[in-house]
């Protein structure tokens, strides 16, 4: 269980990881709540609850259950961002993070429903540096008075 992915856990998300995998290639059924018990120190049922979620959501965590469970990178990043959609404080930054990493991989042109004409994240970089110029209102008119024609005859 030497991959890259687990290598960059810190001791007690490697314990999470391992007891996790161990108990679901024992059992059959994946705990993280077990997991998240032999892993961490939590003083009651709803912190261990509260924990384990935090962990199933950890990226590093998900990256290296991904790699034990062969998930295909690209189906891996559509979890992602799918669980970024789904985060209320997701910013600016993290999408276009999320756009530089589907041009770097390659995924732009893997992804379901992708179209050719998509702007690569370099691109959309080079417009977010080079901003235009905002377009001004139009300068409010006063209405001009009606001609009136007085050459008319009774």
């Amino acid at each position: 269980m030497e991959t890259p992915e687990y290598r960059a856990l810190t001791p007690k998300q490697q314990l999470f990881c391992a007891t996790y995998i161990a108990g679901g290639l024992a059992t059959g059924v994946y705990d993280r709540l077990d997991a998240t018990q032999k892993a961490y120190v939590c003083k009651d049922a709803e912190s261990v609850r509260v924990m384990s979620y935090a962990m199933m959501g950890n990226i590093r965590v998900i990256e290296a259950l991904n790699r034990h469970f062969n998930t295909d990178p690209v189906e891996e990043f559509l979890q992602e961002v799918s669980r970024a959609i789904h985060n209320r404080r997701l910013s600016i930054a993290q999408v276009q993070a999320l756009k530089i990493k589907a041009d770097l991989l390659g995924y732009a042109a893997k992804l379901p429903g992708a179209t050719p004409n998509v702007p690569s994240a370099s691109a959309m970089m080079d417009a977010a540096k080079n901003p235009r110029k905002a377009k001004s209102k139009p300068s409010a008119r006063k209405p001009t008075p009606a001609k009136i024609n007085h050459d008319y005859e009774f």
